[in-house]
């Protein structure tokens, strides 16, 4: 399984927004793309980690276990890429 460093930071972020459209505006690229994204990653970690609603999207079980660990490990891949 090969997931990059940016599929996490895109999950993140639109768990964070509550919102795939403010992600994409936060991320400074499309709405598509972020979708795509969050799809991929779901293909390939084999799980549902958002649902997708009116309002916007709410992590699922699974997804509130992702988030935990990623919004943890992002902040050290940052710090260890600018060292």
């Amino acid at each position: 399984m090969n997931i990059s460093y940016d599929w996490y930071k895109i999950f993140c972020c639109a768990a964070e927004c509550k919102s795939i459209t403010i992600a994409a505006e936060k991320l400074f690229i499309s709405q598509p793309a972020v979708s795509q994204t969050i799809k991929q990653l779901e293909e390939a970690l084999n799980c549902t980690l958002f649902l997708r609603t009116a309002k916007g999207v709410k992590l699922t079980a699974e997804g509130e276990v992702l988030y935990k660990h990623a919004s943890r490990a992002l902040p050290l891949f940052r710090t260890a890429s600018a060292g």
